[in-house]
């Protein structure tokens, strides 16, 4: 952390032709000022911003401040990159299910509507959404609690095309995701480099026996009568890619709520459902290529559940860091403050993954408002590593004695997986 916010932070600078002369506000105090700013106060303005710049040493106005974020996009951005690089925790989680993986690669994207003077270079969606919004891909490492690849897209940028993920092909390791990254070939090139995949099944594939008979899938899952089931098949009909089926039949209460969103999605759109689509409501399906030795058919649906933690780090991006409450009219403003925040949650998340192996789960947003009450102690310290490394660990010592989630009856996807532990031995 000290590295980083110092050496590292005025190398960059240099580099990136931020810092041409010697100045007060050197490339360190400059990232600093809004890394810290934005952490302690998500929603800091340019005079919130020049306060804690006078806590780190360096007075400045508001006007001063804004000519240098004008320039600063590149230097911030190249620090973002080295951020997502060192800031990573070794750490697995303690699970034996889990640690059967090298790795477990989580994929999803969230949407932060921008500007309009943003709109050529990340376009929105159109229609009702924002004329420009920038689209967050993030591939998280749930194993060890890492942000793996982290990238900027367009906010009409469809999921589909997205293929940060195969910067971290890793034989071994598992890949979730949900139906908006089904690519039969994206789930090859995985099985090819001896990794796994696990994915909810999109329902318009073709469906085909191990031996290469075609299925009709609704009248295959009406065939069975049994709650939970599995089956060897082969998908797509050029692919014929081979892989377990997994199918849970759900409440009936679950499937008339999900043909109820389905009519009112369908609605909103000037169409009318199919019966078979309706039909297949009554199932939950999923796929993989995960042996039957690693993980059981029980196991492979508690798994995928582990995908919901990347929609709870969106949710913490957005409610405690503002993520999609950026300040300003101006492209530079914009995308500092973006590149800032980031940071500030690489830091927060780097900080939280040790912790996270136990019986009781931490509450990331109680985390999260600890870490905010001590910046100023991290500032305050941050010039002397004796005294960094005491406050950090005090900081630690704060969150482990306050930071718990309050007891609940439901159980976390966490125990879940070692009830099912249990139950297997």
């Amino acid at each position: 952390i000290q590295t980083f916010f110092t050496q590292t932070a005025n190398q960059v600078a240099r580099s990136e032709g931020f810092v041409e002369r010697v100045s007060k506000l050197t490339g360190a105090l400059f990232l600093q000022t809004l890394v810290f700013g934005f952490l302690e106060n998500p929603d800091a303005s340019l005079s919130a911003l020049t306060e804690t710049s006078s806590d780190l040493g360096v007075t400045l106005t508001k006007q001063a401040l804004q000519t240098r974020i004008e320039n600063a996009v590149g230097f911030l951005r190249e620090m973002f990159q080295q951020a997502l690089t060192l800031f990573r925790n070794e750490l697995p989680l303690d699970q034996k299910t889990l640690r059967q993986f090298t790795a477990i690669f989580l994929s999803d994207s969230t949407t932060v509507a921008l500007p309009e003077v943003l709109q050529e270079e990340f376009p929105g969606c159109g229609g009702d959404g924002p004329a420009a919004a920038v689209k967050l891909q993030l591939t998280f490492e749930f194993l060890r609690g890492v942000m793996a690849v982290l990238r900027f897209q367009s906010g009409r940028t469809p999921d589909q095309t997205y293929t940060g993920e195969f910067e971290t092909l890793t034989a071994g390791a598992l890949y979730l995701s949900d139906l908006g990254y089904f690519v039969l070939a994206r789930f090859r090139r995985l099985h090819e480099h001896q990794a796994y995949f696990l994915s909810r099944f999109d329902t318009q594939t073709a469906l085909f026996t191990v031996t290469g008979e075609p299925l009709d899938l609704l009248r295959w899952l009406q065939a069975h009568s049994e709650p939970q089931f599995e089956e060897a098949v082969l998908i797509g009909s050029r692919e014929h890619l081979p892989c377990r089926m997994v199918v849970v039949r759900v409440p009936q209460e679950v499937a008339d709520e999900r043909r109820r969103k389905a009519k009112e999605t369908a609605r909103r759109k000037g169409r009318t459902p199919s019966e078979r689509h309706l039909a297949l409501m009554d199932w939950t399906i999923y796929i993989t290529n995960v042996p039957e030795t690693l993980l059981t058919a029980r196991q492979v649906v508690i798994l995928y559940a582990v995908r919901w933690q990347i929609e709870l780090i969106f949710k913490l991006w957005k409610s405690e860091c503002a993520l999609d409450r950026v300040a300003g009219h101006h492209r530079e403003r914009v995308l500092s403050e973006l590149y800032a925040k980031l940071i500030g949650i690489i830091i927060l998340q780097f900080l939280l993954a040790p912790y996270r192996n136990g019986e009781r789960e931490l509450s990331v947003v109680k985390v999260v408002h600890i870490i905010q009450h001590h910046v100023r102690h991290l500032i305050e310290h941050l010039g002397n590593q004796e005294q960094l490394t005491q406050t950090l660990h005090k900081l630690t010592q704060r969150f482990l004695q306050n930071g718990w989630k309050d007891k609940r009856k439901r159980l976390t996807t966490l125990q879940k997986i070692s009830a099912a532990e249990i139950l297997l031995a």
